[in-house]
């Protein structure tokens, strides 16, 4: 027995939002880079995955508040400098701007990618509860 048209038109319309929510939920559950989920302790990637900045953005993160960590942050594979980044452990926060002077005065145009290594402040490097970070975004 055939279907009337108002039948079909609310499957199709199941369909669609069935296919639009599979969609929506792969693009939460994966990075900027198409990888596995951000360690859940990320509070903020800067900037975002996979978007388009100024060539003077600042590159960091912002980790959850508990415990203090230490931040290392690298950019294109380069380790950018303890002296040069802005490391509130209290709010485990660290953040790198380009400028003059500087081991990076401007992201290079196009894709860039950062990483940040984080740890314990108290537990040190070898921590267990060690975690690293990668992403990627493209600068004008």
């Amino acid at each position: 027995m055939p279907l009337s048209r108002r039948r079909q038109a609310l499957v199709a319309a199941i369909i669609a939002t069935a296919g639009v929510a599979s969609i929506a939920t792969a693009a939460l559950l994966r990075d900027g880079d198409g990888g596995p989920p951000v360690d859940s302790r990320v509070e903020e990637l800067i900037p975002a995955p996979d978007s388009e900045v100024l060539a003077q953005q600042a590159v960091g993160l912002d980790l959850t508040d508990s415990p203090r960590y230490v931040i290392e942050l690298f950019l294109n594979g380069q380790r950018l400098p303890d002296g040069e980044t802005l490391q509130a452990t209290s709010t485990n926060r660290s953040v790198y701007q380009p400028g003059q002077e500087r081991t990076v005065e401007k992201l290079r145009a196009g894709e860039n990618c950062a990483r940040a290594v984080f740890y314990p402040l108290a537990e040190g490097p070898a921590s267990a509860r060690r975690g690293e970070v990668r992403w990627c975004f493209r600068a004008a």
